[in-house]
């Protein structure tokens, strides 16, 4: 019977989009958190609804993501060197959906693309504070991010509608706290073209993210 994994990363982004225009860079840095468990359907629809409530006004849009160790080594290579995260986006506004792109922006400007494997639409509960707070619209996808996630530079997602430049994650990497940690998750860049085992993918989601839609194919 495997282990269960940790979560290297919660990121519970809000507040920090509110105040931005939406063609303006987002350079504040998100909060990360780490967590134990699995992303279920149902946890992050109840987290988001937990922090729907706590808020007295609406936002233009918010978005969470998940992400996990891979067990050891064998499996980060199945991976392609990829980390797997989970991205999920409510709006107010219907047209700022579909997710245009994620990247990397290097401190150069150069940018690194960040593979897109699965999205799809879940409906958000009418009348629910989640609906309220950060919109009635909702997309959730798997993302395959280049593993050195040690490198300089940012997550950034781009939406529609002109909706770009949102920060998921500042790099370097520093939810990491155990040498141990670092090990299993710090190992280096995808070969060019390179791209995850069906299988292993299909495994790690199934793991990690019970409940949540399987890939057949990887695009």
């Amino acid at each position: 019977m495997r282990k269960p994994r940790y979560a290297f990363l919660l990121a519970l982004i809000s507040l920090l989009l509110a105040a931005l225009p939406a063609q303006a860079p987002n350079t504040r840095e998100p909060r990360s958190e780490t967590a134990s468990g699995v992303a279920s359907p149902e946890r992050v629809k109840s987290d988001a609804e937990e922090g729907a409530r706590k808020l007295q006004d609406s936002l233009p849009r918010h978005h969470t993501f998940h992400a996990f160790y891979t067990k050891d080594r064998k499996e980060f290579a199945g991976l392609a060197k990829y980390a797997v995260f989970l991205v999920t986006v409510w709006t107010q506004k219907a047209e700022e959906l579909p997710v245009k792109r994620i990247f990397i922006r290097a401190p150069r400007g150069e940018e690194i693309p960040v593979l897109s494997v699965l999205s799809w639409r879940t409906p958000v509960e009418q009348g629910s504070a989640t609906a309220k707070r950060y919109g009635a619209y909702r997309q959730d996808g798997y993302y395959l991010v280049p593993g050195a996630l040690t490198r300089e530079g940012q997550l950034i997602m781009d939406l529609s509608a002109g909706a770009t430049e949102q920060v998921l994650l500042e790099l370097p990497l520093t939810s990491a706290s155990s040498q141990d940690e670092k090990e299993r998750i710090l190992s280096g860049d995808p070969a060019p073209g390179a791209k995850p085992n069906l299988k292993v993918l299909q495994d790690f989601i199934r793991q990690d993210f019970p409940g949540f839609p399987v890939p057949s194919a990887l695009q």
